[in-house]
């Protein structure tokens, strides 16, 4: 049954009702008693000494590599490599092994699922199953153990405590879910989540013409905590902006994911809300995690995922490779992200842990221009479940019309090209003209970047 086809059926409010059913879902399996003990330890590592945070996580390390000693994957590629998952030093074992990408993961996905009946304390019933898709635009399913899961909305939730924020403030979120039907051409551009204290902002109905509305829901409910992508966050300030509409009154921060925050857009948010804005690097697979302290400087949070960072060939920028502290069941070692990183010299007054870094060059993306003027910067949710295609890019000279450049991968057939057909016009409609075109490899920056949207129309940048 294709239950988002069945929730765009939905009258408003039973789609409201749906948004807070999923909710209640979510909050009862994210927060229960797994996450308040993580969320506790997690917050007590912050003032632990450095030699302390290292011993941690070294033992952390030996686990996972004991854990991958049990996946067909691993075990192969330990032999390879003569890694010694038991070995006297984890990090030097962990060296061994080459760097690890999306494609291979995608490939083999079922041998990388550690042997649960060979392991103690995990059972298959319990994993739960994730999906990404990333920078480059290729889908990858997973699992995790809910003390995975736990263990990343700790780390996130310690981030936002830094900033004052608590379970049960409402937010004002602005992601990439299709919550509203494309077809819709009259207010409300939201739904609420009452579970989860959100109102949750459609990012494809954002115009010229609709932004009144969503700046006057802002005010009316006196949202002080807004969320969500900062290409569609810019969007919104720029038009407060634009329409002298007030925000400061109430908005107090803004807090970003999903994508690279750049100046320019926080600048703009600055104006455009009058708040402080801060940023946040992320991403599903859980193998690197960086939390922007009230000094403005973004942590490597050291006690989630082991980080490294390989020189790239732009001078000044490193790879971002990772290794999953957390997750048994799915152990992903020395993890290319496809994100790039520019690095901050000297720890930082605030007094927190964590090497540091001035700049995260991952998820840069243009936005796809409508036909009616919408502006879409997020489309990564339409290839979530896309394994089938190994990179996906947007390429844009005129409004209204795209390209969708594929590179197909294993099990790529007519009826995976209906299912993304289908995904394309159930959160575009019919406000875009898109053509697909298969190729054999995407064009990457001289850094070696895949950028999931490319647009040769200068006025959609802001």
């Amino acid at each position: 049954m294709d239950l988002e086809a069945l929730y765009a059926r939905l009258p408003r409010s039973l789609q409201t009702v749906a948004c807070s059913l999923e909710g209640w879902r979510v909050e009862r399996q994210r927060y229960g008693p797994i996450f308040s003990s993580a969320l506790a330890h997690s917050e007590g590592l912050v003032s632990v000494p450095a030699e302390e945070l290292r011993a941690w996580s070294r033992t952390r390390l030996t686990q996972v590599l004991t854990a991958a000693s049990r996946t067909v994957f691993w075990a192969e590629r330990f032999r390879d490599c003569a890694v010694d998952p038991h070995g006297q030093d984890p990090y030097t074992e962990l060296a061994k092994l080459p760097i690890l990408g999306k494609p291979e993961i995608q490939a083999r996905a079922a041998d990388f699922l550690m042997d649960t009946a060979a392991a103690s304390g995990v059972s298959s019933t319990r994993l739960l199953k994730r999906h990404t898709s990333g920078t480059t635009g290729a889908g990858l399913i997973f699992w995790e153990t809910p003390e995975a899961d736990a263990a990343r909305w700790a780390t996130w939730w310690r981030y936002r405590g830094w900033h004052g924020l608590r379970r049960g403030l409402w937010c004002g979120y602005f992601g990439g879910r299709s919550l509203v039907p494309t077809g819709q051409t009259t207010p409300p551009y939201w739904r609420i989540n009452y579970p989860g204290r959100q109102v949750m902002f459609s990012a494809y109905h954002l115009s010229d013409d609709t932004a009144p509305a969503y700046l006057a829901e802002i005010s009316r409910r006196g949202l002080t905590w807004l969320h969500g992508y900062p290409s569609v966050l810019a969007l919104v300030a720029g038009y407060a902006l634009k329409l002298g509409v007030d925000l400061s009154r109430n908005v107090r921060i803004v807090t970003t994911g999903a994508e690279s925050l750049f100046p320019h857009q926080r600048r703009l948010m600055e104006r455009g809300f009058g708040a402080v804005v801060r940023e946040h690097y992320g991403q599903s697979e859980g193998v690197a995690n960086f939390s922007e302290c009230p000094l403005g400087r973004l942590h490597v949070d050291e006690d989630y995922a082991f980080v490294e960072f390989i020189p790239a060939a732009e001078p000044g920028q490193y790879r971002i490779v990772g290794t999953n502290l957390t997750n048994t069941a799915f152990p992903l070692l020395r993890y290319d992200t496809q994100d790039l990183a520019t690095l901050a010299e000297g720890p930082c007054d605030c007094g927190r842990p964590g090497r540091n870094v001035s700049a995260v060059d991952g998820r840069r993306e243009d936005y796809l221009v409508l036909a009616d003027g919408a502006r879409v910067g997020r489309l990564d949710h339409i290839l979530k479940d896309m394994v089938e295609i190994r990179e996906a890019q947007f390429r844009q000279r005129v409004p209204g019309q795209a390209e969708l450049h594929l590179v197909r991968g294993q099990g790529y057939d007519a009826a995976v090209e209906q299912r993304l057909w289908g995904e394309i016009r159930k959160r575009l409609g019919e406000r875009v003209q898109i053509e697909l075109r298969y190729i054999e490899q995407l064009e990457r920056t001289r850094s070696g970047k895949l950028r999931f949207v490319v647009s040769e129309i200068q006025e959609n940048r802001i």
